[in-house]
């Protein structure tokens, strides 16, 4: 529920701070105007806590209320409708179907793997090389999207465990980060949307930081 555009309530998080895809939660809720309380969680195995509402042990999970979603793809979905300004999803089939692409390209990648950081970045890389990628914009599907959170986690993660040369050394892909890392909140917010990822300090204490915009 919302009172004026703000939303009265906070949305719970469960996630890690090490999590890629936990991080990508967070810089859309940033982008998005959207509040959430962090609880960072270590045991996904199936006697771990978060089973009831996530059967499988997906993450990350929100929890709105009595709405529960689980899994990158449905929280990043959430996380724009719920929130304010234009939709991060873009209106052009086409355009749409590339930004599902590129966010199943992301979640696959497993930053800790050298191999298969340099694997994602490459196709990365490559994607922002392409004539596709700069028709209206210079993010990775043109505009602005999901699919530049759910890479933003993949590089955030990365720098944060000591990775930042694979994404500095490939030209393309440090630039979009830099664009990235000074992108506007959609929602007109007055927040560095990249400011509510975690931070190095946060992945080496497990700390999953609380996102404050308009609840006190």
């Amino acid at each position: 529920m919302a009172i004026g555009d703000h939303l009265r309530e906070t949305i719970d998080i469960h996630g890690s701070p090490s999590c890629h895809h936990t991080n990508a939660c967070l810089i859309a809720a940033g982008e998005k105007g959207v509040d959430l309380t962090g609880h960072a969680e270590t045991d996904w195995g199936p006697s771990g806590s978060i089973r009831g509402m996530s059967p499988l042990g997906i993450g990350p999970i929100l929890k709105d209320r009595t709405c529960v979603v689980y899994g990158v793809v449905a929280c990043l979905s959430f996380i724009d409708d719920k929130g304010f300004g234009p939709s991060l999803v873009p209106r052009n089939g086409f355009t749409r179907a590339r930004m599902f692409q590129e966010i199943g390209v992301a979640a696959q990648c497993n930053p800790s793997d050298d191999s298969s950081l340099a694997s994602a970045l490459d196709i990365l890389e490559a994607t922002l090389s392409s004539d596709l990628a700069n028709l209206k914009g210079d993010y990775v599907v043109g505009q602005y999207s999901l699919a530049d959170s759910a890479w933003a986690g993949v590089c955030q993660v990365a720098t944060n465990s000591g990775k930042g040369n694979a994404v500095s050394s490939r030209a393309k892909v440090n630039s979009w980060f830099a664009s990235v890392q000074t992108h506007p909140s959609t929602s007109k917010e007055s927040i560095n949307p990249f400011s509510c990822m975690s931070t190095k300090a946060d992945a080496d204490s497990g700390t999953l930081r609380d996102i404050r915009i308009n609840a006190g």
